[in-house]
């Protein structure tokens, strides 16, 4: 989101960069292993780059939600 001043707000430091992100692999609920394979391959390429951005960061916990919440549902811990 915007302010009036055209400035980002707090927790989007740079709004392009996440967007990107956003399009190159956006985030859906996962419902299948093949989603699962994909979501944990993204996140798995971000974590190999050592420093990340905060947008990155962002995006990397909106990811690892993705993830542990299809675990949760069908891979849940007895």
């Amino acid at each position: 989101m915007t302010q009036i001043t055209g400035k980002t707000t707090l927790g989007s430091p740079n709004l392009n960069a996440y967007l990107e992100l956003l399009q190159t692999f956006p985030p859906r609920p996962i419902t299948s292993e093949e989603d699962y394979q994909a979501t944990q391959k993204v996140i798995d390429q971000l974590i190999d780059q050592g420093s990340l951005t905060t947008e990155e960061q962002d995006y990397l916990n909106v990811l690892g939600c993705l993830i542990r919440d299809y675990e949760d549902l069908y891979h849940p811990f007895n």
